[in-house]
């Protein structure tokens, strides 16, 4: 069973400036709302990062398989079965920004709540891009 979302939006910023945010794991509990994060190492993420978080009302362990500044930040983490890939894009053009995030997650679990999980990756991305849009418009 697999579970996919994405969404895209413009963010009137430049990319390094939305990469940047995002890439600052440790400031996510004051912008996006996540209640707890927990880095490896201070500082911003790196491909090899590893940290903990609470997205979507779960705990759990992520691992950074892709950091290329100002582009791309991809991790991955598993949870009770389930796997999940989390990819943001960020592509500049005439000092505006087009960001995507793209969110997959497969595992047998799904198959048993899929609706619920699905209505709430789909709620949660969508907020969680609505968010980096306004604090890199707003800094």
């Amino acid at each position: 069973m697999v579970i996919s979302v994405e969404y895209s939006l413009e963010v009137k910023a430049k990319a390094e400036k939305v990469w940047d945010i995002l890439a600052d794991v440790g400031s996510w509990p004051r912008w996006q709302g996540t209640p707890f994060v927990k880095l490896s190492a201070p500082g911003p993420v790196k491909k090899g990062s590893t940290f903990i978080a609470n997205l979507g009302g779960l705990k759990w362990d992520l691992v950074v398989t892709k950091a290329e500044r100002p582009n791309k930040i991809v991790w991955m983490g598993q949870r009770m079965g389930i796997k999940g890939i989390h990819e943001w894009e960020f592509y500049e053009e005439e000092g505006k920004t087009r960001a995507t995030t793209r969110e997959s997650m497969t595992g047998w679990l799904l198959f048993l709540a899929y609706p619920i999980v699905k209505r709430r990756l789909s709620r949660t991305d969508e907020k969680w891009l609505a968010d980096l849009k306004i604090i890199a418009e707003s800094t």
